[in-house]
Protein backbone atom coordinates (compact mmCIF):
# COMPACT_ATOMS: atom_id res chain seq x y z
CA UNK A 1 0.00 0.00 0.00
CA UNK A 2 1.42 3.35 -1.07
CA UNK A 3 0.00 6.37 0.76
CA UNK A 4 2.59 8.89 -0.37
CA UNK A 5 0.97 12.26 -0.96
CA UNK A 6 -1.99 11.39 1.30
CA UNK A 7 -2.82 13.27 4.50
CA UNK A 8 -4.22 11.17 7.35
CA UNK A 9 -5.73 12.40 10.61
CA UNK A 10 -5.97 9.98 13.54
CA UNK A 11 -7.93 11.24 16.53
CA UNK A 12 -6.94 9.98 19.95
CA UNK A 13 -3.55 8.81 18.72
CA UNK A 14 -1.38 9.45 21.76
CA UNK A 15 -1.21 5.78 22.68
CA UNK A 16 -2.74 2.36 22.15
CA UNK A 17 -4.64 1.62 18.96
CA UNK A 18 -4.49 5.23 17.81
CA UNK A 19 -0.71 5.36 18.02
CA UNK A 20 -0.36 2.05 16.20
CA UNK A 21 -2.62 3.28 13.39
CA UNK A 22 -0.76 6.60 13.08
CA UNK A 23 2.63 4.90 12.80
CA UNK A 24 1.26 2.27 10.41
CA UNK A 25 -0.06 4.96 8.05
CA UNK A 26 3.23 6.85 8.23
CA UNK A 27 5.14 3.66 7.49
CA UNK A 28 3.14 3.42 4.27
CA UNK A 29 3.99 6.97 3.30
CA UNK A 30 1.10 9.08 4.58
CA UNK A 31 1.58 12.46 6.20
CA UNK A 32 -0.02 11.98 9.62
CA UNK A 33 -1.74 14.43 11.94
CA UNK A 34 -1.52 13.10 15.49
CA UNK A 35 -4.21 14.22 17.93
CA UNK A 36 -4.40 14.14 21.71
CA UNK A 37 -6.83 15.68 24.17
CA UNK A 38 -4.50 16.39 27.11
CA UNK A 39 -1.45 14.12 27.14
CA UNK A 40 0.92 16.23 25.02
CA UNK A 41 3.93 14.11 25.94
CA UNK A 42 2.24 10.98 24.56
CA UNK A 43 1.30 12.88 21.41
CA UNK A 44 4.89 13.95 20.90
CA UNK A 45 6.04 10.37 21.39
CA UNK A 46 3.65 9.22 18.67
CA UNK A 47 4.78 12.05 16.40
CA UNK A 48 8.41 11.06 16.90
CA UNK A 49 7.55 7.54 15.73
CA UNK A 50 5.59 8.94 12.77
CA UNK A 51 8.53 11.10 11.69
CA UNK A 52 10.78 8.07 11.40
CA UNK A 53 8.84 7.30 8.23
CA UNK A 54 7.02 10.39 7.02
CA UNK A 55 6.00 13.98 7.73
CA UNK A 56 3.44 14.92 10.35
CA UNK A 57 2.35 17.23 13.12
CA UNK A 58 0.64 16.96 16.49
CA UNK A 59 -2.49 18.92 17.42
CA UNK A 60 -3.83 19.10 20.95
CA UNK A 61 -7.61 19.36 20.68
CA UNK A 62 -10.59 17.90 22.52
CA UNK A 63 -12.57 16.52 19.58
CA UNK A 64 -15.50 15.61 21.83
CA UNK A 65 -16.42 19.29 21.47
CA UNK A 66 -17.37 21.13 18.30
CA UNK A 67 -14.65 23.73 18.90
CA UNK A 68 -11.99 21.04 19.32
CA UNK A 69 -12.96 19.22 16.13
CA UNK A 70 -12.98 22.52 14.24
CA UNK A 71 -9.56 23.42 15.62
CA UNK A 72 -8.12 20.09 14.44
CA UNK A 73 -9.65 20.47 10.97
CA UNK A 74 -8.56 24.10 10.66
CA UNK A 75 -4.96 23.33 11.59
CA UNK A 76 -4.88 20.38 9.19
CA UNK A 77 -6.18 22.57 6.36
CA UNK A 78 -3.77 25.37 7.20
CA UNK A 79 -0.76 23.05 7.24
CA UNK A 80 -1.59 20.55 4.49
CA UNK A 81 -4.60 21.91 2.61
CA UNK A 82 -6.76 18.81 2.88
CA UNK A 83 -7.43 15.46 4.56
CA UNK A 84 -7.56 12.21 2.57
CA UNK A 85 -7.98 9.77 5.46
CA UNK A 86 -9.89 10.41 8.69
CA UNK A 87 -9.67 7.81 11.45
CA UNK A 88 -12.27 8.58 14.14
CA UNK A 89 -10.48 6.69 16.87
CA UNK A 90 -10.98 8.95 19.91
CA UNK A 91 -13.15 7.36 22.56
CA UNK A 92 -13.53 6.45 26.20
CA UNK A 93 -14.07 2.92 27.47
CA UNK A 94 -15.41 2.78 31.02
CA UNK A 95 -17.14 -0.23 32.55
CA UNK A 96 -19.84 0.64 35.05
CA UNK A 97 -23.17 -0.88 36.15
CA UNK A 98 -25.87 1.07 34.31
CA UNK A 99 -27.73 2.17 37.44
CA UNK A 100 -24.53 3.63 38.87
CA UNK A 101 -23.83 5.90 35.87
CA UNK A 102 -24.34 9.52 36.89
CA UNK A 103 -25.09 12.47 34.60
CA UNK A 104 -21.46 13.53 34.34
CA UNK A 105 -20.33 10.09 33.18
CA UNK A 106 -23.25 9.74 30.75
CA UNK A 107 -22.48 13.09 29.11
CA UNK A 108 -18.76 12.32 28.99
CA UNK A 109 -19.34 8.94 27.36
CA UNK A 110 -21.72 10.39 24.75
CA UNK A 111 -19.38 13.22 23.81
CA UNK A 112 -16.25 11.06 23.72
CA UNK A 113 -17.63 8.02 21.92
CA UNK A 114 -20.28 9.48 19.62
CA UNK A 115 -20.15 13.25 19.27
CA UNK A 116 -16.41 13.21 18.56
CA UNK A 117 -17.07 11.18 15.40
CA UNK A 118 -20.03 13.38 14.44
CA UNK A 119 -18.12 16.64 14.89
CA UNK A 120 -14.93 15.46 13.17
CA UNK A 121 -16.78 13.99 10.20
CA UNK A 122 -18.71 17.22 9.70
CA UNK A 123 -15.65 19.45 10.01
CA UNK A 124 -13.27 17.30 7.94
CA UNK A 125 -15.65 16.37 5.14
CA UNK A 126 -15.34 19.96 3.93
CA UNK A 127 -11.63 19.47 3.23
CA UNK A 128 -11.75 15.87 1.96
CA UNK A 129 -11.30 15.42 -1.81
CA UNK A 130 -13.07 12.80 -3.89
CA UNK A 131 -11.80 9.31 -3.18
CA UNK A 132 -11.18 10.00 0.51
CA UNK A 133 -11.93 7.51 3.28
CA UNK A 134 -13.38 7.81 6.78
CA UNK A 135 -12.99 4.93 9.23
CA UNK A 136 -14.86 4.82 12.54
CA UNK A 137 -13.67 2.90 15.57
CA UNK A 138 -16.68 0.96 16.83
CA UNK A 139 -16.56 -2.07 19.13
CA UNK A 140 -17.69 -5.65 19.46
CA UNK A 141 -19.57 -4.40 22.53
CA UNK A 142 -21.89 -2.63 20.09
CA UNK A 143 -22.83 -5.98 18.55
CA UNK A 144 -23.07 -8.33 21.54
CA UNK A 145 -23.84 -7.33 25.14
CA UNK A 146 -20.94 -7.32 27.56
CA UNK A 147 -21.41 -6.90 31.28
CA UNK A 148 -21.08 -3.31 32.58
CA UNK A 149 -20.64 -1.84 29.09
CA UNK A 150 -24.22 -0.67 28.50
CA UNK A 151 -23.29 2.94 27.78
CA UNK A 152 -20.13 2.20 25.82
CA UNK A 153 -21.69 -0.61 23.82
CA UNK A 154 -24.87 1.25 22.90
CA UNK A 155 -22.86 4.26 21.73
CA UNK A 156 -20.62 2.05 19.61
CA UNK A 157 -23.76 0.50 18.11
CA UNK A 158 -24.81 4.03 17.21
CA UNK A 159 -21.43 4.57 15.53
CA UNK A 160 -21.98 1.51 13.35
CA UNK A 161 -25.40 2.74 12.26
CA UNK A 162 -23.98 6.24 11.68
CA UNK A 163 -21.38 4.62 9.41
CA UNK A 164 -24.14 3.27 7.19
CA UNK A 165 -25.97 6.59 6.99
CA UNK A 166 -22.81 8.53 6.22
CA UNK A 167 -21.81 6.09 3.49
CA UNK A 168 -25.12 6.96 1.82
CA UNK A 169 -24.93 10.70 2.36
CA UNK A 170 -21.27 11.16 1.43
CA UNK A 171 -21.36 9.02 -1.70
CA UNK A 172 -22.02 12.15 -3.79
CA UNK A 173 -18.57 13.35 -2.66
CA UNK A 174 -17.09 9.91 -3.36
CA UNK A 175 -16.08 9.57 0.28
CA UNK A 176 -16.21 6.02 1.64
CA UNK A 177 -17.18 5.42 5.26
CA UNK A 178 -16.51 2.18 7.14
CA UNK A 179 -16.04 1.01 10.72
CA UNK A 180 -13.98 -1.49 12.70
CA UNK A 181 -15.47 -3.39 15.64
CA UNK A 182 -12.73 -5.06 17.65
CA UNK A 183 -13.24 -7.02 20.82
CA UNK A 184 -10.80 -6.63 23.71
CA UNK A 185 -7.43 -5.39 22.45
CA UNK A 186 -4.12 -5.58 24.27
CA UNK A 187 -3.98 -1.92 25.31
CA UNK A 188 -4.30 -0.06 28.60
CA UNK A 189 -8.03 0.26 27.95
CA UNK A 190 -8.32 -3.47 27.33
CA UNK A 191 -6.34 -4.26 30.46
CA UNK A 192 -8.59 -1.96 32.50
CA UNK A 193 -11.70 -3.75 31.26
CA UNK A 194 -10.27 -7.16 32.09
CA UNK A 195 -9.32 -5.90 35.55
CA UNK A 196 -12.87 -4.67 36.06
CA UNK A 197 -14.18 -8.08 35.04
CA UNK A 198 -11.69 -9.79 37.41
CA UNK A 199 -10.28 -11.76 34.51
CA UNK A 200 -6.72 -12.29 33.32
CA UNK A 201 -5.75 -12.01 29.68
CA UNK A 202 -5.12 -15.75 29.59
CA UNK A 203 -8.54 -16.56 31.06
CA UNK A 204 -10.29 -14.30 28.57
CA UNK A 205 -8.40 -15.74 25.61
CA UNK A 206 -8.99 -19.38 26.58
CA UNK A 207 -12.65 -19.06 27.61
CA UNK A 208 -14.05 -16.42 25.28
CA UNK A 209 -12.22 -16.71 21.95
CA UNK A 210 -11.81 -19.37 19.29
CA UNK A 211 -8.19 -18.47 18.62
CA UNK A 212 -7.08 -18.53 22.28
CA UNK A 213 -5.48 -15.17 21.64
CA UNK A 214 -6.14 -11.56 22.50
CA UNK A 215 -6.13 -8.99 19.68
CA UNK A 216 -3.06 -6.79 19.23
CA UNK A 217 -3.12 -3.16 18.05
CA UNK A 218 -1.06 -4.14 14.99
CA UNK A 219 -4.00 -6.22 13.77
CA UNK A 220 -6.31 -3.21 13.97
CA UNK A 221 -3.85 -1.14 11.97
CA UNK A 222 -3.67 -3.90 9.36
CA UNK A 223 -7.46 -3.91 9.09
CA UNK A 224 -7.35 -0.15 8.50
CA UNK A 225 -4.99 -0.82 5.60
CA UNK A 226 -7.36 -3.43 4.18
CA UNK A 227 -10.27 -0.98 4.17
CA UNK A 228 -8.16 1.77 2.64
CA UNK A 229 -7.15 -0.57 -0.19
CA UNK A 230 -10.72 -1.73 -0.88
CA UNK A 231 -12.42 0.89 -3.09
CA UNK A 232 -15.73 -0.98 -3.26
CA UNK A 233 -16.23 -1.46 0.47
CA UNK A 234 -18.33 1.27 2.08
CA UNK A 235 -20.98 1.41 4.77
CA UNK A 236 -19.63 -1.75 6.39
CA UNK A 237 -18.39 -2.76 9.83
CA UNK A 238 -15.46 -5.17 9.92
CA UNK A 239 -15.57 -7.29 13.08
CA UNK A 240 -12.27 -8.37 14.62
CA UNK A 241 -13.11 -10.54 17.61
CA UNK A 242 -10.97 -13.71 17.67
CA UNK A 243 -14.18 -15.65 17.01
CA UNK A 244 -15.75 -14.31 20.21
CA UNK A 245 -19.13 -13.79 18.55
CA UNK A 246 -19.48 -17.57 18.25
CA UNK A 247 -18.84 -18.23 21.93
CA UNK A 248 -22.30 -17.43 23.35
CA UNK A 249 -23.21 -14.84 25.97
CA UNK A 250 -20.24 -12.90 27.25
CA UNK A 251 -19.36 -12.16 30.85
CA UNK A 252 -22.96 -12.66 32.00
Amino acid sequence: MDLKGKVAVVTGSGRGIGREIAVYLARHGATVVVNVKKRIEEGNETLAEVKKYSDGMMVQADVSSRSGAKLLADQTRRQYGRCDILINNAGLGIGMPFLECDDRLIEKMISSNYLSAVYCTQEFSEIMPEGSSIIMMASFAGIRPMMYLSLYGSLKAAIMKLTEYLALELRSRRIRVNALAPSIVKTKMGESLLDYLHMTEEEYASKHTLTSSIIYPEEIAGAIGFLLESPNITGQTLVIDSGQSLMGDLFM
